[in-house]
């Protein structure tokens, strides 16, 4: 690809994301939050160590963003948004990048992040504060593979050494990022015979899955830790993660949010022989993308609730590569029927077409996102009309209209946060006390 085409492509993959969630910028704080917020006034780094009292989630790349990013902000809105969005923007170039180390295709890596950072499914991975971490997690993941790829085809170390640091960093941002060691693996096999590593036809298979092994080493380590916290959370004590039939039903259901489709028995007998064929018919390519898709939606699928939009990020990238394979592939079937210009004519049009149709509900569940935001920003500026300046350590009783919408954790973060003062708390249903 050449420099001129590079920059007019990302340009456009980056005024794409930002058009997208330009609402997103102006939204307020949602639910947790508050919680990240204020919980930066009591961390210290030494408790990103203390295992055995975590009973949640192990993040401490999340952490420490927070940590850092609260401070840095100032606490606007705005710039946590800016962020959010900016590094939705700085996945997709990753994203193009990767898929052309895998392709050689400029416009196939183009196509893949365009439907990528348009992809409406995903919403609150970049309109919600707090739910970055699926987006930091592919950050970091999305580096991993494609320096990874840059070892194999030039064999030079420094690419491994990078790659392995980007993988720990991935695993440290999101438990789903566990899924980059298996897509390693079939990125080395998609990408084999298309950038020939010197000697690779006379590997061993102990040859071949050397280069893999500090990924494994650091994985097994990181689930060592992660189970154990994950053990004593109550997702799991509470029996709200397990397998059974709504595995299954989670699954086409989450695939049918990607494409925006119904969600009938026709639509997911689509999907279901969709993949299949996929599978066992597709080129390497194919496979690694449908793969890729299968493999981000495991971890979550488990979930005994409904589906939850920013779980569909690190799907939605392999699902973008699968659109793009079917443009590519209307590109190879015109190809001898049309002259050049009027087949890139049609392409662009269907490209614009689909794009287009995704940006569409983007746009509109970032607007919603934004909306639900206000809901909060109400609250405490009515709560602030009734209870004026409050003193440290001031106890208020919760007004029952508020607890009846919002959960009290997130009401009482909201009030230590507006006021910057954690002493102060509101008494849950008890107005006499």
């Amino acid at each position: 690809m050449r420099i001129r085409d590079r920059v007019l492509a990302s340009a456009i993959v980056v005024v794409a994301a930002l058009f997208v969630y330009r609402a997103a910028v102006s939204a307020y704080f949602f639910d947790d939050d508050f919680q990240w917020l204020v919980g930066t006034w009591a961390f210290r780094p030494a408790q990103l160590l203390d295992f055995s009292h975590m009973s949640h989630f192990y993040r401490p790349v999340i952490d420490l963003y927070f940590a850092a990013a609260t401070p840095l902000f100032g606490g606007s809105p705005a710039l946590f948004h800016l962020f959010n969005v900016g590094l939705h923007a700085a996945n997709g170039l990753l994203l193009m990048a990767l898929a052309f180390e895998i392709s050689g295709s400029a416009a196939y890596a183009f196509l893949t992040a365009l439907f990528f950072v348009v992809q409406p499914a995903d919403v609150d991975a970049i309109a919600w504060v707090s739910a970055l971490a699926e987006a930091v997690g592919a950050f970091f993941g999305c580096l991993a593979l494609l320096w990874f790829l840059r070892f194999r085809r030039s064999g030079k170390s420094i690419w491994h050494a990078l790659s392995v640091a980007a993988f720990f960093f991935a695993l440290l941002a999101h438990e789903s990022s566990v899924m980059f060691l298996p897509l390693a693996l079939l990125a080395g096999w998609a990408v084999r015979g298309a950038h020939p590593t010197p000697g690779a036809r006379t590997q061993t298979w102990t040859a071949t899955l050397r280069p893999y092994a500090p990924y494994a080493i650091l994985l097994i380590a990181y689930l060592a830790i992660d189970l154990s916290i994950n053990s004593r959370n109550y997702l799991v004590a509470g029996g709200h993660y397990g397998i059974g039939g709504h595995v299954v039903t989670n699954a086409l259901e989450y695939i049918v949010a990607l494409y925006v489709g119904r969600h009938d028995v026709a639509n997911y007998l689509l999907i279901a022989g969709g993949l299949t064929v996929l599978l066992l018919r597709g080129n390497r390519r194919v496979v690694f993308a449908t793969a890729w898709l299968l493999l981000a939606l495991l971890p979550f699928v488990f979930f005994r609730w409904s589906n939850t939009s920013r779980y569909e990020y690190l799907p939605a990238m392999g699902f973008s590569m699968l659109v793009a394979e079917g443009v590519m592939q209307l590109d190879r079937l015109l190809a001898s029927r049309l002259p050049r210009a009027p087949r890139v004519a049609v392409l662009a049009l269907v490209a614009t077409a689909i794009a287009g149709r995704f940006a569409l509900f983007a746009a509109s569940n970032a607007r919603g996102f934004a909306g639900r935001t206000e809901d909060y920003r109400r609250e405490i500026t009515l709560f602030k009309q009734v209870h004026k300046d409050l003193p440290s350590h001031s106890r208020v009783p919760l007004d029952p209209r508020l607890s009846a919408r919002h959960q009290y954790q997130f009401l009482n973060a909201l009030v230590q946060w507006e006021y910057r003062d954690p002493t102060i708390e509101l008494i849950p249903d008890q107005p006499d006390r």
